[in-house]
């Protein structure tokens, strides 16, 4: 196995002797579920990079969405922005340092859905809530100098499987979107991949996560079939350009592989960007990792660039 980043390394030494459960530990429970998410805001509020404002939010919509403004406008290019946590953690307030940091990085204006969590609000009410803020936000684009018809999307991990499925169904309308961000999407719910075995343990994101935060997802819902699930199980042609970033010592790590290929089976211009010693969450490590830092500047160097 890869040896991690030294910094991501010493990150994870330091929550080990410190007694950090696994991020899903004890979800069984909704008392276990709201200290997850405390635990997790915590996390993060150690280890991002501040945000350099806050955002607009505007809950006049279906979902409320956290309207982050770039510190210098470049494109008229509108992000759509959905953030990670399983479908389960990082709603409201936490994740506004890592969307104001697309802002800054692209020059564009993002749009972060804050839709509802599971298992409160399990499949399909994510996904629901993310295509509802999507077309709130490309209706109401022209209050922020944005162009309706140039939309583009980023997510991270939940987030990215989201909005996966937020592309597919803007390919289905015939307004494919302009560029797409896939940061350790899991895009396969059928599929059963070596590094969730071989990342297992000790990484950030445990094997035992993976199971339990799909489990809080679906309910009793079947994964079986469903593309809205498992979009690198469905036709994947006429979708835009789309960057997968991945972590090497990530469980999701071959998923993202196989999307990356499988989008680039059907014709589209798919970009893989593995790094190799990071894991799983390394957006939310700007902070203190600095091999994190410039992955993630990287990233939105290069999306910018596509999306403008």
């Amino acid at each position: 196995m890869t040896a991690a980043d030294p910094d991501v390394a010493a990150l994870l030494a330091r929550w080990s002797e410190r007694g950090e459960p696994a991020m899903f530990e004890g979800t069984d429970t909704p008392e276990g579920i709201e200290a997850a998410r405390e635990r997790y805001a915590a996390l993060l509020r150690e280890t991002v990079r501040p945000a350099r404002a806050a955002p607009e939010v505007r809950d006049d919509g279906p979902v409320p969405v956290r309207l982050h403004h770039p510190a210098e406008r470049t494109t008229a290019t509108l992000v759509v922005h959905a953030h990670g946590g399983g479908w389960v953690l990082g709603g409201g307030e936490v994740y506004d340092p890592i969307a104001q940091r697309l802002a800054d990085d692209t020059g564009a204006v993002v749009a972060a859905v804050d839709y509802r969590l599971a298992p409160e609000h399990r499949f399909p009410a994510p996904l629901h809530d993310v295509l509802a803020g999507l077309a709130w936000a490309v209706d109401h684009a022209g209050e922020w100098d944005a162009d309706p018809a140039r939309v583009a999307l980023v997510g991270d991990s939940a987030g990215a499987n989201l909005v996966a499925g937020a592309a597919l169904a803007r390919r289905d309308r015939r307004e494919p979107v302009v560029g797409t961000l896939l940061v350790y999407p899991p895009p396969d719910f059928e599929g059963r991949y070596p590094s969730v075995r071989e990342n297992g343990e000790g990484l950030f994101l445990t094997a035992g996560d993976v199971v339990a935060c799909s489990r809080l997802y679906l309910g009793s819902a079947s994964p079986r079939g469903d593309i809205r699930l498992s979009p690198l199980r469905a036709d994947l042609t006429g979708l835009g350009p789309t960057i997968v970033a991945t972590a090497g010592l990530d469980p999701l790590r071959d998923a993202g592989r196989a999307f990356a290929e499988a989008l680039t089976a059907a014709g589209v211009d798919a970009r893989l960007r593995e790094h190799p010693t990071s894991v799983h969450g390394f957006l939310g490590f700007t902070g203190v990792v600095p091999a994190a830092d410039d992955a993630v500047a990287a990233l939105h160097r290069e999306f910018a660039a596509l999306i403008s």
